[in-house]
């Protein structure tokens, strides 16, 4: 594979919209308003989107 192929589906991958990878969990009661924050178990920390 060439490395402008490879380059391009490394960027069109990362730009793909975070809800994309699936994840369990509800909002957490304390979320700002308008958004949904929860524990990120892989990563170990809360996120928010």
């Amino acid at each position: 594979m060439s490395v402008r192929i490879l380059l391009a589906l490394v960027f069109a991958a990362s730009t793909l919209p975070g809800s994309v990878e699936a994840h369990g969990g509800g909002c957490r009661k304390s979320s700002p308003p308008g958004q949904c924050c929860h524990m990120d178990k892989k990563a170990g920390r809360v996120h928010c989107h």
